[in-house]
């Protein structure tokens, strides 16, 4: 374990005490372009064909745009601190509830304080209901009782690699027609 502590409370910042016990502020990166950013994305639990076939074909088009690098943490919690201390540039994973995947609100709400605190970005990514389309509204935040989430250092980074999500749901969405 790290013994590290994140924490945030509305409206006064957020903050990391680290080993050494002293608390500091931290910041999202001001990381703008998917060619300089360090990008998390969790498969979840899908295992089935469909699942796995839709996390590679996104990895594939956010590796097609030349990310700098793509990482598997595992924790929706700790993906989330670590965007708001710019050790991530951006975090996601995707679910629903009609598949029974995906983080769930006691995974994603305090890490999306964290995230506004440090000055980053969150955004509902759900494909289930009328924001099938995570490039619909940027201004979307992530919908506490859904479960997908997603975080980025800046609204400039989180355009493009919603827009590679989009992507590569339309190629995964393609794929599922002609099979």
């Amino acid at each position: 374990m790290a013994k590290e502590l994140f924490w945030a409370t509305r409206g006064n910042g957020a903050f990391l005490r680290g080993q050494d016990g002293i608390t500091h502020p931290i910041s999202a990166s001001s990381t703008k372009t998917i060619e300089h950013a360090v990008i998390s994305m969790d498969p979840g639990y899908g295992r089935d064909s469909s699942g796995v076939r839709k996390f590679c074909d996104i990895q594939s088009e956010i590796l097609l745009r030349g990310v700098r690098n793509i990482r598997v943490l595992g924790s929706t919690g700790l993906n989330m601190a670590y965007v708001a201390c710019g050790r991530l540039d951006a975090a996601f994973e995707e679910g629903s509830w009609k598949s029974n995947r995906g983080p769930k609100i006691w995974d994603f709400a305090a890490g999306m304080l964290l995230i506004e605190e440090a000055g980053g970005k969150t955004h509902d990514i759900s494909s289930e209901g009328a924001n099938t389309n995570p490039i619909v509204d940027l201004n979307s935040p992530i919908d506490l009782m859904g479960r997908s989430f997603f975080c980025a250092s800046t609204s400039e980074l989180a355009c493009k690699v919603l827009d590679a999500i989009s992507h590569g749901r339309s190629k995964w969405e393609d794929s599922m027609i002609n099979s």
